[in-house]
């Protein structure tokens, strides 16, 4: 059965940071929950180092969310704008125990803006938190960060089972109200026919203008 038959919405968020910051781990992890007293989420693909899709069910609607990996070419600085093309949300993730993979999320964030033409995107910045004592970023230094940002903070620990599902959802609640209060963007609460979330990006005739600000600022 085709995806376009068993899903109301389907939503691609795409994982952005420094290598070797967890990104394919949070697949893995997100691949290998499989609670069946759970009914609100459900793995059905996961391909390692690439993706994985999920389904989920919000307000009664059925989702299917595909989260997308770099594949490690964030490593040589290749990614190319296919890698961004018709995304919804965006994970900027760092590890909490690498100083630079932090400093870096400025990068990240610009070239998302870049990519993306600035059009309306649901952002969290992430810190992977492993609970060892060797933490180099804080989590007031991760909070500030995103309040400049403009974005919420979202601390994952891996070895917490449901704190993964629980970042993905707030993500789709963040989707969904951000699409209903931009006239750029569309969203049928009740849709006559399955589509995706989003109207076609070279449809949209409203960019949010957003003005330079100095983003990062370690006084480490």
């Amino acid at each position: 059965m085709s995806t376009s038959t068993r899903f109301d919405y389907t939503i691609k968020i795409i994982l952005l940071g420094d290598h070797s910051v967890g990104k394919s781990s949070l697949l893995t992890h997100l691949a290998g929950i499989q609670d069946a007293k759970d009914m609100s989420y459900r793995c059905l693909n996961y391909r390692p180092n690439s993706h994985v899709e999920l389904a989920m069910w919000k307000n009664g609607k059925r989702v299917l969310v595909r989260i997308v990996d770099t594949g490690g070419q964030e490593r040589f600085r290749s990614i190319t704008a296919s890698f961004y093309r018709g995304t919804q949300g965006c994970l900027l993730m760092f590890d909490a125990e690498k100083i630079d993979s932090f400093r870096h999320v400025y990068t990240w964030h610009t070239d998302l803006e870049t990519y993306t033409n600035k059009h309306p995107m649901s952002t969290f910045l992430v810190g992977v938190n492993t609970q060892s004592q060797s933490k180099e970023v804080t989590p007031e230094q991760a909070e500030r960060l995103a309040t400049q940002l403009e974005m919420q903070f979202h601390e994952l620990f891996l070895n917490k089972k449901s704190n993964a599902v629980d970042i993905i959802h707030a993500m789709l609640d963040k989707i969904i109200i951000h699409a209903s209060r931009l006239p750029s963007l569309t969203i049928d609460l009740i849709p006559q026919q399955i589509r995706p979330l989003f109207i076609d990006q070279a449809r949209r005739s409203t960019i949010l203008d957003q003005s330079e600000k100095k983003i990062f600022q370690c006084s480490c």
